[in-house]
């Protein structure tokens, strides 16, 4: 009796493992599963194997790049039932015995992205308008497969391996400051100028068109932090990191252009920086913003942005000899400037030197940056 299509699917760096007892029988009228673990989270969290738990595959025939019957229609929606197996509402089945060693050909997305999918053979899929959503709480971690290929010889009972990678980058903003005078409190982060939306080509592996170029994206919560000399997260939350759209360009040698403070003071020019929604004291008394009880204000440091697909980067602003400028844009309500207060202007410098930061970066691929303020 032929056997069902049986797949594994795996997020981020790892596969799930496929066990001959997972083959289903067409009696059972079971299609394509596909192994992970729970719920795909629509928040700012990485995809891993894990979490997710819904993927939209489409298969072709590898020699001709014709769709593969069950998925002439488009994309076929599989989820993760009780046991760890993605299953699809439609059984799709290996082709018969006079083609068991003919190859398929499958593409895999996560149930997440944004934009316009064309998937026309296997050597034409592509994504457009991948649209960043404003609301870093509703971002998510897209992730894909495309050209793993299959036979029912070799693969009705191991399954197919999809290994899937990750199309966005993840930023995380940290903090620390050894200042012994100063006492930072931290509610909020900023990332400010960068691409909203572009094009995706999966087959050929890369982003292009980036546009909306303009995009702020702001972190803000209720809980202040208090920096020390141990650096720390200064996100909503462990882990909920902006996922944004790569701006390194289509050779991936491409960069932003950061805020010039020195010839465009209040950023007409919309370069990229990085603000803190923060609030410095000297013991009892207010620093920034110099006024009122328990006022933030936003604090900014340049920052060009050079981000690759599948990296994690991790910039760690250093406050221990600096809080940078005021927000050369949205400084905040709190901020009150000369002469009807007694706060620096916009693009002026709070205190002290520059923040300073480093970047890190890590092949989640993880990567990390300090950034001094």
């Amino acid at each position: 009796m032929n056997k069902m299509i049986y797949l594994c699917a795996a997020a981020a760096l790892t596969l799930a493992s496929c066990s001959n007892d997972e083959t289903v029988e067409v009696a059972q009228q079971k299609g394509i599963s596909f192994r992970a673990v729970t719920g795909l989270n629509t928040r700012a969290s990485e995809v891993t194997t894990a979490n997710l738990s819904e993927i939209l595959v489409t298969a072709f025939w590898d020699a001709n790049n014709n769709k593969y019957d069950g998925f002439t229609n488009g994309e076929v929606l599989y989820k993760k039932d009780g046991n760890g197996d993605f299953n699809s509402a439609i059984p799709v089945y290996w082709p018969g015995k006079d083609q068991e060693n003919e190859k398929l050909s499958f593409t895999a997305f996560s149930n997440n992205w944004t934009g316009n999918k064309t998937i026309t053979d296997k050597n034409t899929i592509s994504v457009g308008s991948v649209e960043i959503n404003a609301d870093v709480d509703q971002q998510a971690d897209m992730v894909y497969v495309t050209g793993v290929t299959g036979t029912k010889t070799a693969n009705e009972t191991s399954g197919v391996a999809l290994t899937l990678k990750h199309a966005l980058s993840q930023i995380q903003i940290s903090a620390k400051s050894d200042n012994t005078v100063y006492t930072y409190q931290v509610k909020g982060i900023r990332i400010s100028n960068v691409d909203g939306e572009a094009n995706f080509d999966v087959v050929a592996d890369k982003w292009s068109n980036n546009n909306a170029n303009d995009q702020v994206y702001n972190v803000t919560y209720d809980n202040a932090i208090t920096l020390s000399g141990t650096a720390q997260t200064i996100m909503k939350a462990e882990g909920n990191n902006l996922m944004l759209l790569p701006q390194a360009g289509v050779d991936g040698s491409g960069t932003t252009t950061a805020w010039d403070v020195a010839a465009d003071q209040t950023n007409i020019n919309k370069g990229t920086y990085i603000s803190v929604l923060l609030r410095i004291t000297k013991g009892a008394d207010n620093v920034f913003p110099a006024e009122g009880t328990e006022t933030y204000g936003w604090a900014a440091v340049p920052a060009s942005f050079t981000w690759e697909k599948g990296n994690k980067y991790v910039y760690t602003l250093d406050f221990t000899n600096g809080a940078g400028r005021v927000d050369p844009v949205t400084p905040g309500p709190d901020v009150k400037p000369q002469p009807d207060g007694k706060d620096p202007d916009k693009g002026d410098k709070i205190l002290g030197d520059p923040i300073k930061f480093t970047v890190t970066v890590t092949p989640w691929n993880p990567n990390g940056n300090g950034i001094n303020m």
